[in-house]
């Protein structure tokens, strides 16, 4: 048997932590250590018993004897900009899957995506590279989740759905079906969206409304 793919987990916080579990789960991967530029963890071993073995800086990334990477750190700019720095290293990204998830066989997984415990995936949907699908969220048939977007724990997407790239979906808010929320928007938490979002905008509320542009 050859040997097992390692992963480098960039970002030693919360998520990086739960991405550990996942990896954990995944028995064909070893977690080769976390990339984190916060100087006082260098060194350090974290909660999750894997140590923190260096930065990103694109100098050092192709250094640490990785094959794959996951950027899991939850700020959608921040996550795309590690991605593609990785990316540019030579590294490839490896799709993190809890066992615990559903996956249709027709769905597909982009690069770099991140899928916690009973996350549901129906037939049919695809999801971009580098996105976070977060604990028990449902992602119906046919929804097309754009790269870096981010769906929160417990948040749930109708059939036909379009998410754009860098959005965000708050804990426990709804997508009705055949709705599109645009590039970089971010849907608060609870949100009920009942009506297309504007790229670049703040939607929240029962039903969703938007409140404000973002830069």
């Amino acid at each position: 048997m050859g040997a097992r793919p390692r992963v480098v987990v960039i970002g030693a916080g919360g998520h990086g932590r739960v991405m550990v579990d996942v990896l954990r789960c995944q028995d064909e991967v070893e977690v080769l250590g976390f990339l984190d530029d916060a100087e006082d963890l260098q060194g350090t071993m974290t909660p999750a018993g894997v140590r923190v073995i260096g930065r990103t800086a694109p100098e050092d990334l192709a250094t640490y004897g990785a094959d794959h990477f996951l950027v899991a750190i939850g700020s959608n700019r921040i996550r795309a900009m590690l991605f593609d720095r990785c990316l540019e290293a030579g590294l490839t990204p490896w799709v993190g899957v809890h066992p615990s998830a559903v996956i249709a066989q027709s769905a597909g997984l982009g690069g770099g995506t991140q899928v916690v415990a009973q996350v549901v995936v129906n037939p049919d949907a695809r999801v971009g590279r580098d996105v976070i699908l977060n604990t028990a969220c449902t992602v119906d048939h046919d929804c097309v989740i754009g790269d870096h977007a981010f769906i929160a724990p417990g948040a749930h997407l109708g059939g036909e759905v379009t998410i754009g790239e860098r959005a965000f979906i708050g804990i426990g808010a709804s997508v009705l079906p055949g709705l599109t929320i645009g590039a970089g928007s971010t849907i608060g938490g609870g949100a009920v969206v009942i009506a297309d979002i504007e790229p670049g905008t703040v939607a929240v509320g029962v039903p969703a409304r938007v409140i404000r542009r973002l830069e």
